[in-house]
């Protein structure tokens, strides 16, 4: 299940993946029926739940703030973040493309963590200036406090892909000038504190009442583990692509059928013949028209086939697309994973067509590569 958008802010999309749903629930509880009550044992029962709701949506809030900063420094850097997700482990600012210089991975990093710490400062300052001993704003000014200075420190552990392992690998890079032996030397650091957790977290479950923390210990390792490598992997497919260009990789023969055709000659002449379920449309002077699929096929009545014509059924040029042949596989690949389409129409000035790129090729291209180590 993916995740819901729910809004803009600062120009970056905003969602919440429904295994965020999780965490707050257990934040929330965890406060109401353990954290408060034990230390606030004068209040009633209701206030327990209002004051850690409150807390439980502030920490996340407090977690956007936290990778907002990370936007808004990477935009400096002429980088553009996509979306910002909220999940069960936090959250993530999705850029569409890596820093270029080891400077600017440095100071992207490292803005989350000091946000975070600042963020805590303020609040622990608030806290103590209210002096309101006892009472829930008290509760939540200093659980938050506490919480973002925990989190702005924990993610300055050195392990890829958490900040403190950026700010790692930005400085390996500076000092190598080696980019992917950066990345895989702290993404190694990365797994080896994901398995150490792991490891904490199975001692602690056998513990005492440590059975939640030591299962939440083992499944934030397991995640960092996971993500270490899966960050080499992405790296790895992006090295493998360097300089290969879609011009480099397109059919240059894709298969085409003209808009006036009957949506009967396309099923019996082409599509039952079982090579091809997707077509460009092409004009007579061999501009791009449109695409028709099987898709679009089935949502004609069969009654209709003999009359219904390609231009009748094809999604039109606007709507589709497409990409030009100088341009990077790595550009193509970021498009197929951001568009849910199998095939880009490679066209030139005036739409016309010179080839169509598949998923499938680019992914071939990529095994092929790897396997031969080139």
């Amino acid at each position: 299940m993916g995740a819901v958008r729910i809004g803009r802010l600062l120009g970056v999309e905003l969602a919440v993946h429904p295994s965020w749903l999780v965490i707050a629930f257990l934040i929330t509880y965890s406060l109401a029926v353990r954290q408060f009550p034990a230390d606030f044992p004068h209040w009633p029962g209701g206030l327990y739940w209002a004051v850690a709701a409150a807390t439980s949506l502030l920490f996340f809030a407090s977690v956007l703030a936290h990778e907002l900063s990370h936007a808004v420094v990477a935009r400096r850097f002429h980088l553009r973040v996509s979306s910002i997700t909220l999940f069960i482990f936090g959250g993530a600012a999705n850029l569409e493309e890596e820093p270029k210089r080891p400077r600017d991975e440095a100071l992207i990093a490292a803005a989350g963590p000091i946000s975070s710490l600042v963020i805590g400062g303020l609040l622990l300052l608030a806290d103590a200036a209210l002096g309101e001993a006892g009472g829930p704003l008290d509760a939540l000014l200093s659980w938050l406090g506490y919480i973002n200075i925990s989190l702005g420190l924990f993610n300055l552990i050195p392990g890829f892909p958490m900040d403190g392992g950026r700010l790692l690998r930005a400085l390996l890079w500076k000092l190598r000038r080696d980019e992917y032996a950066a990345t895989r030397n702290a993404a190694t650091v990365g797994r080896l504190f994901g398995y150490f957790l792991i490891g904490l977290g199975v001692f602690l479950a056998f513990q005492p009442g440590g059975l939640f923390s030591g299962i939440w210990l083992a499944l934030i390792g397991w995640f960092l583990s996971n993500a270490a490598e899966a960050a080499v992997a992405r790296m790895s497919v992006e090295r493998s692509l360097r300089g290969v260009k879609v011009r480099d990789l397109m059919d240059s023969d894709p298969a085409s059928v003209g808009p006036n055709e009957t949506v009967a000659s396309l099923i019996n002449e082409r599509m039952l013949r079982g090579e091809h379920q997707s077509f460009l449309v092409r004009h007579d002077d061999g501009g791009l028209a449109g695409v028709v699929s099987l898709s679009d096929v089935r949502r004609v009545p069969r009654e209709s086939w003999e009359t219904a014509r390609v231009t009748d059924i094809m999604t039109r040029y606007p709507d589709i697309v497409t990409i030009g042949p100088d341009v990077e596989i790595e550009g193509a690949l970021r498009l197929f994973q951001e568009k849910p389409v199998r095939q880009l129409p490679v066209v030139i000035e005036g739409r016309q067509i010179v080839g169509t790129l598949t998923r499938s090729g680019i992914l071939g291209l990529i095994e092929t590569r790897i396997k031969l180590g080139v």
